[in-house]
């Protein structure tokens, strides 16, 4: 191979490595399960910091059936297999998750963003003083980056936990990266 055509190459392969540095900093096997599921999606992974002393029972990334092709969908389950918390995160342009239609109690504000509050309850009148009976969710879109699409989260609890925990849980997450 001449010397001309192993400096186009090196200089191909040396703007490719910036390029893919520039979309994500972190690198599989850091230790830390969702920095390393950063590296292989499009949309801002968010790591929860507020866990309530629950221990971490799942975390997977699993394929989006509702589009297949698309970026994997995050899930992770917090505490134990009769009461706990489970943090969904997807692309927001194509939630792989679907929708649930919890009943309303409103929306609240999560860092900066309105999150709509719901609760599991099929009766027509759902005290909210109920929430830790029927449990329920609180899903948001969080923001994106400049290399990074929005997520949509969905923070969600089958009882066990009053709305108060739910909030303080999903106040505590945060970007990958940030501080």
């Amino acid at each position: 191979m001449n010397s001309l055509r192993r400096k186009r190459l090196s200089t191909i392969a040396l703007a490719a490595l910036f390029s893919l540095s520039q979309s994500t900093s972190f690198a599989m096997g850091s230790g830390n399960k969702y920095v390393d599921a950063q590296t292989g999606v499009t949309y801002s992974v968010y790591e929860p910091k507020t866990l309530l002393g629950l221990p971490t029972l799942t975390f997977q990334l699993r394929p989006c059936r509702l589009h297949p092709g698309q970026d994997e969908y995050l899930f992770a389950s917090y505490g134990g297999a009769e009461v706990g918390i489970t943090l969904v995160e997807t692309a927001a342009a194509f939630n792989c998750t679907g929708l649930d239609t919890p009943h309303s109690l409103g929306n609240i504000m999560i860092n900066g963003v309105k999150a709509k509050v719901g609760m599991y309850c099929v009766a027509a009148n759902c005290p909210a003083n109920k929430f830790s009976h029927y449990g329920g969710e609180i899903s948001f879109v969080a923001p994106g980056t400049k290399y990074l699409k929005p997520t949509f989260i969905r923070i969600g609890t089958q009882g066990g936990f009053s709305l108060k925990q739910l909030i303080s849980f999903a106040q505590g997450v945060k970007r990958i990266g940030s501080k």
